[in-house]
């Protein structure tokens, strides 16, 4: 192994490609628990997920350096298949929206006045509904002083 390589293996963790002496290996947490969990490995893979501005920044990069992918991927970490869907969400965001023909605007349009309709006639038949509980509650009402002026 050259120098350069032993150095950039050298890290936290070490050359892992030889097994650690006895009294560097790890104790368990607490009795009857087991080992601890290795602290270089998350207990929830997590999705990577990277914003437009930086998808934008790299393509513009990488255009710019054809020579250079695999240095600035390898520097970024990431693959060579997300160029390509990259490049192609850019192109996708760089078209103009398709045009709507008069028929799928008109149905569009009449869908949604349907359910409009649907909509307010469930609000009709709510506010109708306590009109006609109102009514009986005040009939009730009448009939219950009646009786009582009655008793009387």
């Amino acid at each position: 192994m050259n120098t350069l390589t032993m150095k950039a293996s050298q890290g936290l963790a070490g050359d892992r490609s030889v097994s650690a002496p006895a009294e560097t290996r790890r104790e368990p947490a607490s009795p009857g628990d087991g080992w601890a969990a290795d602290p270089e490995v998350t207990a929830i893979a997590t999705r990577r997920s990277h914003s437009g501005e930086y998808k934008l920044k790299i393509l513009a990069e990488i255009d710019a350096n054809p020579g250079k992918t695999g240095v600035i991927l390898r520097r970024e970490g990431l693959y060579s298949s997300y160029l390509a869907k990259w490049r192609q969400w850019r192109n996708d965001m760089s078209k103009t929206p398709k045009t709507v023909s008069a028929n799928k605007r008109m149905h569009n349009e009449m869908a949604k006045l349907k359910r409009e309709n649907v909509r307010l006639k469930m609000k009709l038949e709510k506010a109708e509904g306590i009109i006609d509980l109102q009514k009986k509650t005040s009939e009730l009402l009448k009939m219950m002083s009646q009786s009582e002026t009655n008793e009387t």
